[in-house]
């Protein structure tokens, strides 16, 4: 690579200056999209790196992507200058060092040197050399003779190097050929780049006469000091924004058994105010705006994933739209929400949305936006929960302490690990007790109970079909119960009432379990996810697993718990998602 020409084409960048080039009066930003959408389009496998690179100017990071883009385009035209043929032969240089790669990976067990790797020269190969080559003989061995003859062993190299390599990994640097002659210098690149960012990305809407407007709107910085408590188009009509998330279209089957995806129309009816429309769709989508009588829509937000093959027709026109790299959301409960709304209202430079709809697919008849009963912010999310919280001071001396991280509960010295039970005594002396080798083999344990009074240890996994394991110090003895694929998320002894409760484990389905201290079933408690406060804004419901309760303390019937979302993460007393659990009533308070 030539560093003194990179050194000088990003100090031109960053000094804010451009070197003049002569322009055909056609190249202009749009022409250089398409250019781009073009070349995504015809490489589904690097149109992520061109839509990322389009939404990173978008949001103003254009001096990252001028550095990022520079680099790699002098990888390739190390003297400023790049072609097609050029990408080219970079192309077949990459593709033949991966195959030589492949090769002399293989090669090494060529013991005689004929280019065939013979069952005699395979055998002997034990651990990771025996299974690459047991690997490469059930993929590779096409007359199935047990030898991999040199072109089987090329034909296999070629099919891996074939599927790892992007044959079009900078092909869309072509795109920023301004004038057409088949090169891209390094200016020309520059002055691209800067062409994009100056474009305004939020094309207005054409007129209609008695629905649409061309009202100007400004995007927002990535900042949250831009959003405007009460913003107002040019016209000085107030900025609603209404979000609407898919997870897809609808699909339908013509008469001749063909597969089509439906449009999703959007109906919007808010006469007297500037709407600014957020559709959000994991799935390519042709998005059918119709508005009402003096209802106008001044921008419409779609998610990047639209950008290369999705649509927007507003009153029966295709129009522009600003792309912006959305969460995806098509529900209002769950992580995802509050991000998508988050970015929602910065690109609109509004502090919260009017309404949000959605669903996972789209609805048959789409969707109607005619009310604005307003989505709460993050922040106001979060102070109802504050209001609505049992304050710690308000915890029995017990719990609160708990609470505190000021005492523990007794079987949070032990520990059951693959050996057995480990913890310390009194005196800080590390101790073991050993499990047996007839006891089953411990797997994904999840947590421990200890009864000072009867010295008596128990430990619960969640691996198979999980087992409640005890320890009876005095005795020196030890047992197993099948948990019967009940699974669950922690344990606990009640030295009050002298039983066992194990909590939920993932997706909650196994609820508070009330054992004795055989772990024989005495009775169970079940309470939905969804009767915890907020706990449904920490994972995503429907698509993974809601996190388990890991039990901090009890006193009585009341059980303090942890919102644990992943096995193995750190836990702390002081965690901020800590509930209340009555334990006879089924009751369940937030603690803050």
């Amino acid at each position: 690579m030539n560093f003194r020409i990179l050194r000088a084409v990003l100090f031109t960048c960053l000094s804010l200056s451009v070197v003049p080039i002569a322009t055909p009066a056609s190249a202009t930003p749009s022409d250089i999209q398409q250019k781009l959408m073009d070349s995504a389009a015809r490489d589904p496998m690097h149109a992520r790196h061109v839509l990322k690179m389009l939404s990173r100017i978008e949001r103003g990071q254009l001096d990252q992507v001028v550095q990022s883009t520079v680099q790699q385009f002098f990888r390739i035209a190390p003297r400023g200058e790049l072609s097609e043929a050029m990408i080219e032969v970079s192309n077949k240089r990459r593709v033949a060092s991966a195959r030589a790669r492949f090769l002399a990976q293989y090669l090494s067990y060529d013991l005689d040197g004929d280019g065939t790797i013979s069952k005699s020269e395979m055998a002997g190969l034990y651990g990771n050399s025996a299974s690459k080559i047991l690997a490469l003989v059930g993929t590779s061995d096409r007359n199935n003779d047990g030898d991999i003859s040199a072109q089987e062993l090329r034909l296999a190299a070629d099919k891996q190097t074939n599927r790892r390599q992007n044959h079009q990994q900078v092909a869309y640097l072509m795109a920023f050929d301004l004038d057409d002659n088949g090169i891209v210098v390094a200016e020309e690149l520059l002055k691209g780049l800067r062409m994009l960012a100056a474009s305004d990305p939020a094309s207005s809407a054409s007129q209609n006469e008695t629905q649409t407007t061309s009202g100007g709107f400004t995007t927002a910085e990535e900042d949250p000091e831009t959003a405007i408590q009460n913003p107002t188009n040019a016209d000085g009509l107030p900025v609603e924004l209404h979000m609407v998330g898919i997870y897809e279209p609808r699909k339908k089957r013509t008469t001749d058994g063909l597969s089509q995806t439906e449009q999703v129309l959007v109906k919007v009816d808010r006469p007297g105010v500037s709407v600014a429309l957020v559709l959000g769709s994991f799935r390519p989508t042709r998005w059918v705006i119709e508005t009402g009588p003096n209802t106008k829509v001044d921008t419409v937000i779609s998610s990047d994933r639209n950008r290369l093959r999705g649509e927007v027709i507003l009153n029966g026109q295709a129009v522009s739209a600003t792309y912006r790299d959305l969460p995806l959301a098509y529900k209002s409960k769950g992580n995802r929400f509050q991000p998508f709304h988050e970015m929602a209202a910065k690109v609109a430079r509004v502090r919260n949305a009017a309404s949000f709809q959605g669903s996972y697919k789209a609805p048959e008849g789409g969707f109607v936006i005619d009310a604005a009963p307003g989505v709460p912010t993050k922040a106001e999310v979060e102070a109802a929960l504050n209001a609505n919280a049992l304050p710690a001071a308000e915890l029995t001396p017990v719990l609160r302490s708990a609470f505190e991280g000021k005492t523990e509960a007794p079987g949070a010295k032990w520990k059951l690990r693959n050996e057995g039970f480990s913890g310390t005594d009194e005196n800080g002396t590390a101790i073991l007790h050993k499990l047996p080798l007839a006891a089953p083999v411990v797997s994904h344990p999840m947590g421990s109970a200890y009864d000072p009074a009867g010295q008596q240890i128990w430990g619960v996994t969640l691996g198979g079909e999980g087992f409640l394991y005890r320890y009876d110090i005095a005795k020196n003895s030890w047992s197993a119960r099948s948990m019967d694929n009940i699974d669950a998320g922690g344990l606990i002894f009640d030295q009050k009432n002298e039983h066992l409760i194990a909590t939920p484990g993932p997706h909650g389905r196994s609820g508070y379990l009330v054992m004795d201290t055989s772990g024989k079933l005495q009775s169970k408690l079940s309470i939905a996810p969804t009767e915890y406060p907020g706990l449904t804004n920490t994972y995503d419901p429907g698509n993974g697993p809601s996190p388990r309760m890991v039990p901090i303390m009890i006193d009585g019937d009341l059980l303090l718990v942890r919102a644990e979302s992943r096995i193995g993460s750190p836990r702390t007393s002081k965690s901020r998602w800590v509930y209340l659990v009555d334990l006879q009533s089924g009751k369940v308070r937030l603690v803050r």
